[in-house]
């Protein structure tokens, strides 16, 4: 098995690149299985009150959500990289994305030069995502473009990629800047902690011979007391 993260800043274009690594990978011959990690504190898979979310408050060490077309698994509680990569011994590689804190070879997707640099690390082979639009080369790594390199980027990542020959050294986290970054992500723009729009207070119009007048708080009051 190889292994590969894909991280970068919300928006950035990490999706993609594992998109159509995916696709270019499995064209290839090779079985594809790809991670999503969410950093967000707040993020949770079940929604609370379904059937599952019922069992698993109930006690139940794994759930499984059985359907026609798909199978979900769900273990209440967060599991290690070997863990996880253990239901992928099937595949030849495994694309993750936005793990940060992974031991495995990186590439970054980025917005712009700062940001890619930020995440750069030892691991980190290549730079993909939006600023492949107008850039070919970032500090000696190459840039490539997540659609017309796609090519060139699949064959970088297999003349470099390592086999992993133990599972669990995939559960070595990475320095502190990583985590950092991991746990710092939710709050670039994430839904899960946007200012909740605060409703505009209702007030009272009062509209005489075509005209709109300004209430003051006294009649206003006068008005909602006579509305009851």
């Amino acid at each position: 098995m190889k292994i590969v993260t894909v991280v970068g800043i919300r928006g950035s274009g990490k999706t993609t690149v594992v998109e159509a690594l995916t696709r270019e990978l499995t064209a290839c011959g090779l079985r594809v299985g790809t991670v999503k990690s969410v950093f967000c504190p707040t993020f949770h898979m079940d929604k609370a009150g379904s059937n599952t979310y019922r069992h698993t408050q109930a006690g139940a060490a794994v759930v499984t959500a059985r359907a026609a077309t798909e199978t979900s698994v769900l273990y209440p509680r967060p599991l290690r990289p070997s863990e996880i990569l253990a239901h992928y011994t099937a595949c030849d590689w495994v694309l993750c994305e936005g793990d940060y804190e992974l031991p495995a070879l990186r590439i970054v997707a980025a917005h712009a030069e700062q940001d890619a640099r930020e995440r750069v690390n030892e691991l980190t082979v290549a730079v993909s995502g939006l600023l492949s639009n107008n850039c070919g080369q970032l500090d000696g790594l190459p840039v490539l473009h997540p659609q017309r390199d796609i090519a060139a980027l699949a064959d970088l990542l297999l003349e470099r990629a390592p086999e992993v020959e133990s599972l669990s050294d995939m559960d070595r986290s990475l320095n502190g800047e990583d985590i950092r970054l991991s746990q710092a992500y939710c709050a670039m723009g994430c839904r899960g902690h946007a200012p909740k729009p605060v409703p505009a207070p209702i007030g009272v119009r009062a509209i005489v011979d075509g005209k709109a007048l300004t209430l003051t708080p006294e009649q206003e009051n006068l008005l909602r007391s006579w509305a009851k």
